[in-house]
């Protein structure tokens, strides 16, 4: 986010280069969230606003602490609130009003956690704990940006205090308060290269893992008036080298990248270098660079624009869609996002960091802070109620091998199905849709590799000295465990997980967007090894097919694709066939072009509206492929497509079942209601 103010850099002798860093900062942040791709790395522009925050902040501090020998926390926090939170209100409240008009009901209900966080400061501490990945989010919070906010606003927090009892100690002949900062930014560093590399995202959001970058801001300021000296050629070097560093690092760090640890040294360091090199007696040519007006100006209304920018983009991409070409969309939000943030700057920012309208006092201010967060909360709060109601959905008993089809004659064998409202006691509820698919075995941990890793551990489940049955597949062999679970304990099997999410059974290399997926092909081998290894008496197979798979560097689709495929399903058979076991293959899941929860919460009344085409969900090619290749070698093929879709288009609820979880995966009560039909489709 946008450090502290000019009120700050103005206490310090103002200085319109780091304005101009400002801009240069937001302008990363902006152009990489609007999917520029020359920038992947543009999320360091967050990094150059916490040197720059570091910096100011500290400087009013430590000059407060020369004059006075103490600090006032309540002035302090007065002028934070005064500076930060009347804008950051303003764009919250917009947000909650754009959230409830733009996203479905359930998009509403899940974006209202982010939406509490924020007015209440903590809006990393949720992101940290709910986010996987921050660069590809389950779904798009259009909070998400103020996880920087939070950082900052902790960091107020405790920072000015953690001076002040550094100060007292200094006082009474210990270490310097310099030093004091010194050991904190050693520490927060030292944890930061942990986190990285230990819980990323957790290193990403937190406080801990990004204090140091603050602090080295604050260190910069510590050196005071010294900078004055650094000789011209000197400063005009770190000026250029510091601008290098940021740039490269923006062009050169993808979303791939470990961050922050080592990595953020690069951009750090550069901002540091900028703000020493400008601070020279003779102003080198990168501080007069930055401190030309249109950047000086994009500096001042840099903070809004952070706020903005973000929810702009979210619901202008919802509701331009489809309308006009995605480059003039990101150019309308683009713009619309500088009309608001100059005016939120004249008209908000401004004035209230200079006391209209709520005035100076520091008890009306921070009584005014509280109120408007309460209000906020209470407005998202009342309205998660409202959809949480409606949606809340029914319970299901237990169900499983021998007990009667649930599902029989609940659907008419061919289309078009009739229209209805969801049903009241539908199952699962929408509001859970997103816990609804397992991605990891829910008894043993390490039963699902995610990316890099290659290699399954010893992941078995039930009696050792049974007969032992494999799964191999990706995430669509194991959304079928609820089903198999019981099966399983009913046989008095072993089941061994050999389970790698995003990766084929088939033996055949395929592609995405990042590339080949060789490490699929790496786990792939591995696990027919361990197979043939083990001679297990039954492999369950099952995986998504629609990466299109890539042979002598040349990536096939359409018929050439499904042949391929269908190849290499047919190697993978026949190897696991010769070592001796009995092969099922579960038929790929019929899949959705739209999220299920979304559709089915914004047509309630009428599901019809989100059936999906059977010959785009099913892919009749690839299931005859499937079929035919399965049967030719003898084993067994399993038409989960005849369950999921029986009639055109593809329900999206069955009775009071909802299909989905998401796009390709099903609900575990659907998959459990289908557990008499796959217990009898599986031989013993």
């Amino acid at each position: 986010m946008a450090p502290g103010g000019t009120d700050a850099g103005r206490a310090l002798s103002y200085r319109p280069d780091i304005d101009g860093l400002r801009a240069v900062a937001v302008l990363l942040i902006v152009l990489f969230h609007a999917g520029v791709p020359a920038i992947p790395g543009g999320y360091v522009g967050v990094d150059v606003f916490f040197v720059i925050s570091g910096f100011l902040i500290t400087g009013l501090l430590v000059k407060e602490l020369g004059e006075s020998g103490t600090l006032s926390l309540r002035e302090f926090y007065a002028r934070r609130a005064r500076r930060i939170l009347p804008a950051s209100f303003l764009v919250l409240a917009v947000t909650l009003i754009g959230t409830a008009v733009f996203f479905s009901p359930v998009g509403f209900w899940h974006a209202t956690p982010g939406l509490v966080a924020s007015a209440a400061y903590v809006p990393n501490l949720l992101f940290a704990k709910e986010v996987a990945d921050y660069f590809h989010p389950v779904r798009v919070s259009p909070v998400i940006h103020y996880w920087s906010l939070g950082v900052e606003e902790q960091f107020y927090v405790f920072y000015p205090a953690f001076l002040l009892v550094a100060q007292r100690f200094a006082a009474r002949g210990g270490p310097r308060v310099v030093a004091w900062v010194v050991a904190a930014v050693i520490a927060s560093m030292a944890l930061s290269l942990v986190w990285t590399a230990a819980s990323p995202t957790s290193a990403f959001y937190l406080l801990p893992t990004r204090a140091w970058e603050l602090g080295a801001g604050a260190l910069l300021a510590f050196a005071g008036l010294r900078t004055r000296a650094i000789g011209t050629r000197i400063a005009n070097g770190a000026g250029a080298l510091g601008i290098a560093l940021i740039a490269g690092s923006a062009v050169l760090f993808t979303s791939s990248t470990a961050f922050p640890g080592v990595a953020a040294l690069v951009p750090v360091a550069g901002t540091v270098l900028v703000i020493a090199g400008g601070g020279s007696a003779r102003a080198s040519w990168p501080a007069r660079a930055l401190a030309w007006a249109p950047m000086r100006y994009i500096g001042r209304i840099s903070y809004s624009l952070y706020l903005w920018h973000w929810p702009v983009i979210v619901f202008g991409g919802i509701a331009l869609a489809g309308i006009i070409p995605d480059g003039i969309e990101i150019i309308l939000a683009l713009a619309l996002t500088f009309g608001l943030s100059a005016a939120t700057f004249r008209w908000v920012e401004d004035p209230l960091r200079h006391g209209q309208i709520v005035g100076l006092r520091a008890s009306r201010n921070l009584a005014t802070a509280l109120v408007a967060s309460v209000v906020i909360v209470a407005l998202t709060l009342a309205g998660r109620t409202v959809v949480g109601q409606r949606f809340a959905g029914g319970s299901i008993g237990k169900l499983g091998p021998g007990a009667t089809d649930s599902l029989a004659g609940l659907i008419p064998a061919t289309g078009p199905i009739a229209d209805r409202p969801l049903p009241r006691d539908a199952v699962p509820s929408l509001l859970d849709l997103g816990a609804g698919k397992t991605l990891i075995n829910p008894y043993i941990n390490g039963c699902s590799l995610r990316s890099p890793d290659t290699v399954n551990g010893r992941c078995t489940y039930g009696d050792p000295a049974a007969p032992e049955v494999v799964l191999l597949g990706d995430s669509h062999i194991t959304q079928w465990w609820p089903a198999l679970e019981p099966i399983m304990m009913e046989r008095g099997w072993k089941v061994v997980f050999l389970i790698k999410t995003s990766c084929t059974y088939a033996d055949i290399t395929t592609v995405t967007a990042s590339g080949p997926k060789t490490e699929c092909d790496t786990w792939r081998k591995g696990a027919l090894a361990r197979i043939a290894a083990d001679r297990p008496a039954l492999v369950i197979v099952s995986s998504n097919h629609r990466a299109p798979p890539i042979v002598n560097d040349v990536v096939l689709y359409g018929p050439a694709a499904v042949r391929a495929m269908a190849d290499g399903a047919a190697r993978t058979i026949a190897s696991l066939q010769a070592d001796g076991a009995r092969v099922v293959v579960i038929g790929d899941t019929p899949q959705l072009s739209f999220d299920p929860g979304d559709c089915l919460s914004t047509n309630a009344d009428h599901v019809i509206r989100c059936a999906a085409p059977r010959a785009t969900a099913v892919e009749p090619d690839w299931l005859a492929a499937e079929r035919a290749t399965t049967e030719q070698l003898g084993a067994t093929f399993v038409d989960s497509a005849a369950w999921v879709c029986p009639s055109d288009p593809c329900p999206a609820v069955i009775g009071r079942y909802v299909v989905y979880s998401d796009t390709n995966h099903l609900t575990d009560p659907f998959v459990i209601a289908l557990s008499s039909r796959l217990e009898a489709a599986i031989p013993r």
